[in-house]
């Protein structure tokens, strides 16, 4: 890998990627279940494609301890090294913003955050919008696990895979300059 493509600033993905859950799951497990009468509010705001709206409304409702989550302990090992050789790390999610704010703070490496927040589903094709518009097409890096991250890794300059979804390594191809499993 190149001087100039390690200079890049790195988004990270947060579900499946630093974290080996996805948050909707956690929300839904601590906030629905708990009082099942939730659903029905947010089974609206789903038919009515207002995603970002129920995430939101979830992230505000969800009360939890970032250190209790599992964290993808080798790629974390790799991003605290890039962050203590100076490259500035993003964290960029689907997750609302309420959620990712709380986990990049306690892991302390991320510069800044570019997340879901009630207007805006933060995902894919979005996803890859907000990063180029940022960052500049082909000038960041971009780290994910899902089909959903394709039309990100097709705009960024620097493609890591972590902790794959079935199939995607195949789609990735020699695009990956690193691959965590």
């Amino acid at each position: 890998m190149d001087n100039e493509v390690q200079s890049y600033p790195l988004a990270v993905d947060l579900d499946g990627t630093l974290i080996l859950t996805d948050m909707s799951w956690v929300s839904i497990r601590k906030v629905i279940l708990p009082k099942p009468w939730r659903i029905l509010g947010f089974l609206w705001l789903e038919l009515t494609g207002r995603r970002a709206v129920w995430k939101q409304n979830l992230g505000k409702l969800l009360i939890f301890d970032p250190a209790h989550l599992e964290y993808h302990a080798s790629f974390m090992d790799w991003l605290t090294g890039e962050y203590a050789r100076g490259r500035r790390l993003y964290l960029v999610t689907a997750s609302d913003r309420l959620i990712a704010e709380s986990i990049a703070a306690h892991v302390g490496i991320f510069n800044d955050v570019m997340a879901s927040d009630g207007e805006v589903n933060l995902r894919g094709k979005k996803k890859a919008e907000a990063l180029v518009a940022r960052f500049g097409s082909g000038k960041f890096g971009y780290a994910g696990n899902s089909h959903v991250d394709l039309p990100v890794w097709e705009s960024a300059g620097q493609v890591i895979v972590v902790n794959p979804e079935r199939g995607l390594e195949d789609k990735v191809g020699d695009s990956a300059d690193i691959i965590f499993t």
